[in-house]
C-alpha cells in the first residue's frame, strides 16, 4: 500500500511558475499601457478641449436651418452657408437648444471666425436674424492657439473650397483642418438633408 503524496511534482511547480509568469508580463504591459494613456493625455497637443469645440460645432451644424436674414434693414443673400474666406468666418443659422431668456426664437445666427493674428477659433451666436444695424455677436466657444484652419465642403462626391450655390448639388458635409499645439486635428461635419 502507497503513502500519500506530499507536495507538489516537478511539472505542477513549472506550471505554476509558467502561469505567474504569464499574469506577470500582462499585469506589466496593462500598467504599461495605462501609463502611456497618462501620459498623451498630459502633452499639450491631446487637450479635451479640441473635443469639445468639435462637438459644440456638431450641435450647432445638426440643426441647420435656411432663413433669410437682414443686416441694416436690407436682406441678405439667401443660402445655407456663408463663407466669407477673406475675414476666414463661415456663417449660418440654426436652432438652438434653448431659447435665450429674452423670450428670444430659437433660430439663430452662427458664425465660425479664424483669427489669424489672435491664431483662435470662435464660435460665435446672435439672436438678431433680422438686425436694424449690424448684429450683436456673443462668444460662445472658443479655441486657442491654432497655426492654420482650413475650411472644405463636401458636395457630389468630393471636398471643395466653397459651399455649393447649386440647389440641385446641395453642401453634405464641412470639413475644418487646423493645427493646436502643433498638432494636426480634422473635424468633419455631416449637414442635415438641404435639398429644397
Amino acid at each position: 500500500m502507497k503513502t500519500a503524496q506530499r507536495g507538489l511534482t516537478l511539472i505542477e511547480l513549472l506550471v505554476a511558475m509558467a502561469l505567474t509568469a504569464v499574469i506577470g508580463v500582462l499585469l506589466a504591459a496593462l500598467v504599461n499601457g495605462w501609463v502611456k494613456v497618462r501620459e498623451r493625455l498630459d502633452e499639450p497637443g491631446s487637450e479635451p478641449q479640441v473635443l469639445e469645440f468639435c462637438l459644440a460645432l456638431e450641435r450647432r451644424f445638426d440643426t441647420l436651418v435656411l432663413r433669410q436674414l437682414y443686416e441694416q434693414r436690407l436682406p441678405e443673400k439667401l443660402a445655407w452657408l456663408d463663407w466669407q474666406p477673406a475675414s476666414g468666418q463661415l456663417q449660418w443659422v440654426a436652432l438652438t437648444a434653448w431659447p435665450p431668456a429674452q423670450a428670444h426664437s430659437r433660430v439663430q445666427r452662427q458664425r465660425l471666425l479664424f483669427d489669424a493674428r489672435q491664431r483662435r477659433l470662435s464660435l460665435f451666436t446672435s439672436v438678431d436674424l433680422y438686425a436694424a444695424g449690424k448684429p450683436r455677436w456673443e462668444l460662445r466657444e472658443s479655441l486657442a492657439p491654432i497655426d492654420r484652419a482650413v475650411f472644405s465642403f463636401y458636395q457630389g462626391t468630393r471636398w471643395l473650397a466653397f459651399p455649393s450655390t447649386v440647389a440641385a448639388q446641395p453642401n453634405r458635409g464641412v470639413r475644418i483642418e487646423f493645427e493646436h499645439h502643433g498638432a494636426p486635428y480634422v473635424c468633419t461635419f455631416a449637414l442635415p438633408d438641404t435639398q429644397p
